[in-house]
């Protein structure tokens, strides 16, 4: 049976950049200016679950006096990764501090890496900016010498890791948008077509196992989106019943009971109603999660159900 075990550290971006063969290929991706820059220059340091949240991935990396901090945000835009930014960079400095034993408490000026923030945005780029400024968080019209940049990035030179990524990226949705009902297909699909393009060939051919487990585990989280999907169903049903009940009693209004006793019925039909088809889609999406080997456990938790709910199910699939 099939388990969600995996974590959003555990995606195709930080298992790519994450070995320090494709972490050199970024750096000169970057920089490629610098000539000299071996893997053994390398550190990773990648502090979990700071500039992102969810299915969004984060990496840091040591490039001997460079901080490269490297966020992915898949197709939804977030216009806070820079204050995200400052508490990712104010804790890479501190561990790095910790590590290397220096005092901020003597004479002696501490020196620091360089730091380098970017993004990797790999849905359109449309009229989004260049750069991500955390003076957009200040009050209009006010100054401050705290300043800082976060680079996006949308594409890069033909045949460079960042462009293979980016495309493997777009070669992914398209196929899940392709196959909407099938993640086997859409991962293999995405697998196929990326190794007749060589996007990410060699990652591909030395870590499909790894590969698709994650993609399959990134696949399967989504259901965690469409948890809160129902949620936010049942409130808005629950919100619109009662308004649409209280302009119906106004409108009807002001014969006493028979108004309010109408008032009163509508609401409460109108809400039973619609968290009856929330309730409908929750059943329909436990199915499809029992279709594909998800542990019931996981499927209480994602889907609001009761474990006895979700035990019944397999009696009622053709």
């Amino acid at each position: 049976m099939y388990n969600i075990k995996r974590t959003a550290k555990d995606s195709v971006f930080t298992a790519l950049f994450s070995h320090k063969e494709y972490a050199l290929q970024l750096f000169k991706a970057l920089h490629p200016e610098e000539k000299n820059v071996t893997e053994k220059d390398i550190e990773i340091i990648t502090i979990d679950n700071v500039l992102t949240d969810g299915i969004y991935n984060d990496l840091g990396l040591m490039f001997k006096d460079r901080l490269i901090i490297l966020a992915e945000a898949q197709s939804t835009w977030n216009g806070n990764m820079a204050i995200r930014g400052l508490l990712y960079l104010s804790e890479t400095y501190k561990r790095y501090l910790e590590k290397n034993r220096l005092s901020l408490f003597t004479s002696a000026t501490v020196q620091l890496p360089v730091p380098e923030i970017y993004v990797i945005y790999t849905g359109e780029k449309g009229n989004r900016p260049d750069e991500i400024l955390l003076s957009d968080h200040y009050p209009k019209n006010s100054t401050s010498p705290l300043q800082l940049r976060i680079k996006m990035i949308y594409d890069s030179k033909e045949g460079d890791i960042i462009y293979q990524y980016i495309n493997f990226c777009k070669v992914f949705n398209q196929m899940r948008k392709d196959f909407p009902d099938s993640v086997v297909m859409a991962v293999k699909n995405t697998i196929s077509i990326c190794r007749n393009k060589e996007l990410l060939a060699e990652f591909l051919k030395d870590h499909e196992t790894e590969l698709n487990d994650i993609m399959y585990d990134f696949l399967y989280n989504e259901e965690y989106w469409r948890k809160l999907m129902l949620r936010d169903e049942r409130k808005k049903a629950r919100e619109e019943g009662l308004a649409e009940g209280r302009a119906e009693g106004k409108a009807e209004g002001k014969a006493e009971g028979h108004a309010e006793g109408h008032a009163e019925g509508l609401s409460e039909g109108l809400a039973e109603g619609r968290m009856q088809g929330a309730r409908d889609k929750a059943l329909e999406m436990a199915k499809k999660m029992l279709a594909k080997g998800m542990a019931i456990n996981d499927i209480v938790d994602l889907t609001g159900l009761t474990s006895d709910e979700v035990i019944q199910l397999p009696n009622q699939i053709s």
